[in-house]
């Protein structure tokens, strides 16, 4: 017999991933990459989502599997989830106001839910991952910017129009630097891997984008999280003193979060959630000054498990499970 199975998509700035998920667990049966071209045109990233989907589609198809119950596509920004609308994303300038939703339904022939990738996360990690069991749960993705997701009661926050859960701009320094969201002093601009970026060329007395020790870039020169954290473990003065404060203003944030929310759990994901680590003494400090003692101590902040799965994971559920306004 079949297995039944739903599609889910991740994109990111650079990549795509594409994957297979069994239906009943939330197992990932096939998983492809791609390019993201988030540069191109705004229909040409859309046409670029469908061909990474079709391509997964005709590879289940020669091995057996059948067609998807249902798919869903998880991409970054804020997006009105009913209509499948991107208002705007970080990654693909293009999107202003985007009917991704309606454009990748005419070009594959199917019926697609498009998510907020972080939502996306936090639905996997609920399903499959760390907060597996748990009804109230605030979720961060630590990468190139910081997202969010909240499960509230069990259920998915999406709000009026199915934007909420922009956790990564919330402000914990009124007085901080310009944002990429046209704010200042936003959570994404410490704690993501944009804002790490930052404070070391604050620090070393660098330009935006002007070149930063070999240490810690890449082989495309490139700013590294990984990097940086090999020199917090080295000890290195830079590096230890970027990720204190990006601890600072991320229990500053994790803080507030607990307050409003009251979560069982905060779980953290994201290519920045490997530095923890080098960030948890500044963050917990602010935590315990800042969140009420009896919400803090009921509370427990974790990793997130699946990894790079979680955002696939994440959009399969979506699809199985597309949202209605209540």
């Amino acid at each position: 017999m079949t297995r039944a199975w739903a599609a889910g998509l991740d994109m990111g700035g650079t990549n795509i991933r594409c994957a297979a998920v069994s239906a009943s667990g939330g197992d990932v049966i096939l998983m492809e990459h791609g390019p993201s071209h988030a540069s191109r045109q705004a229909a040409a990233v859309a046409e670029n989502i469908a061909a990474q989907l079709t391509h997964l589609l005709d590879t289940a198809r020669r091995r057996g599997l059948g067609s998807p119950r249902a798919i869903g596509v998880a991409v970054p920004g804020p997006l009105n989830v009913y209509s499948g609308t991107v208002m705007q994303a970080p990654h693909v300038g293009a999107w202003r106001g985007y009917p991704l939703r309606s454009n990748l339904e005419a070009l594959i022939g199917r019926m697609v839910v498009v998510e907020n990738d972080a939502n996306a996360w936090a639905l996997g990690e609920c399903w499959r991952g760390a907060a597996r069991g748990r009804r109230d749960v605030v979720l961060l993705t630590l990468g190139t910017g910081v997202g969010g997701g909240l499960i509230v009661g069990g259920k998915l926050v999406h709000g009026r129009s199915g934007m909420a859960g922009e956790l990564g701009h919330v402000t914990v320094d009124p007085d901080g630097p310009r944002c990429d969201c046209g704010s200042h002093g936003c959570l994404e601009s410490y704690a993501s891997a944009s804002g790490l970026r930052g404070l070391v060329e604050q620090r070393l007395g660098l330009s935006p984008g002007a070149p930063l020790p070999p240490q810690i870039v890449d082989s495309e020169k490139n700013f590294s999280v990984r990097g940086l954290s090999a020199q917090a473990r080295r000890g290195d003065k830079l590096a230890l003193e970027a990720f204190a404060t990006a601890g600072y203003y991320l229990g500053i944030a994790i803080a507030s979060f607990l307050n409003i929310f009251n979560p069982e759990l905060v779980v953290i994901g994201g290519g920045v959630a490997g530095a923890i680590p080098y960030m948890r003494k500044t963050m917990m400090t602010q935590v315990r000054e800042r969140a009420f003692t009896t919400i803090a101590s009921q509370a427990k902040i974790v990793r997130a498990a699946l990894g790079p799965r979680g955002g696939v994971v994440g959009a399969a559920y979506a699809a199985l499970h597309p949202p209605t306004r209540s």
